[in-house]
């Protein structure tokens, strides 16, 4: 039985199931030693909002890549009203259908639920005035390694998406070669799910890159006058 339909015909594989429960369990790994241990470094905390800041943005963590999942969720049920399936036994008149409905709605709630979970905790860690103003302390490196966080995964994920939908490509132009068991329909409802969640991940990421560190953008000294363009020259060595 599928979790996400509710019994009856599974359209989400298991699969599927396992590997999102893997990468939850890892993305916890991820947010309790990027956003919590090395943000919450021994440092003064003068304006005394550090744990309120690692609260919120790691419920955003978490927040976010459920509302991603989630509609994924949803787009890989839409996409298996494309073309037709095998005969079931169901005591449903539309079993397809119905299995569909099912996850739409359950997607649907659990996405909405995490948005305005994020919306709400995203938006009152923004708030603060350290990352208000892009200052550099505490809170501030805890918004980075919250959007560093966001950004590796959503990197991560874009380019297993884009690995499965360059080879479903392979396996609808050559389904002998790459023995594409079934008609093309089912590798192109794949390509379709796989599509949405690169794009997805990849706005994912561009959303929250103005949360990563700038860097220093000042170019290298190439050598000659180190007073001109450049690293300041470094000062004289004291006198003994």
């Amino acid at each position: 039985m599928n979790v996400l339909t509710g019994g009856g015909l599974s359209i989400i594989p298991i699969a599927l199931e396992i590997a999102v429960g893997v990468f939850f369990g890892l993305a916890a790994i991820v947010a309790v030693f990027v956003v919590i241990v090395v943000a919450n470094r021994a440092e003064p905390d003068p304006s005394g909002q550090r744990p309120l800041a690692v609260y919120l943005f790691a419920l955003s963590f978490f927040s976010v890549f459920i509302v991603l999942f989630g509609t994924f969720a949803i787009v890989l049920g839409l996409v298996q009203l494309i073309g037709s399936h095998p005969v079931t036994i169901s005591l449903s008149k539309h079993p397809v259908g119905d299995a569909v409905a099912r996850t739409v709605v359950l997607g649907g709630i659990i996405v909405a639920v995490a948005a305005v979970i994020l919306q709400t905790s995203l938006r009152r860690a923004m708030e603060l005035p350290e990352v208000a103003h892009n200052q550099s302390g505490p809170v501030g490196r805890v918004a980075q390694s919250y959007g560093a966080s966001v950004s590796f995964l959503g990197v991560f994920i874009a380019a297993v998406s884009l690995i499965v939908f360059v080879y479903e490509v392979f396996r609808i132009l050559a389904p002998g070669v790459f023995e594409l068991a079934g008609p093309r329909v089912g590798a192109a409802r794949v390509l379709l799910s796989a599509l949405y969640l690169a794009f997805a991940s990849s706005a994912l990421v561009a959303a929250h890159a103005r949360l990563l560190p700038a860097g220093d953008r000042r170019p290298l000294r190439t050598g000659g006058d180190t007073g001109s363009v450049g690293y300041p020259p470094a000062s004289p060595p004291a006198p003994y």
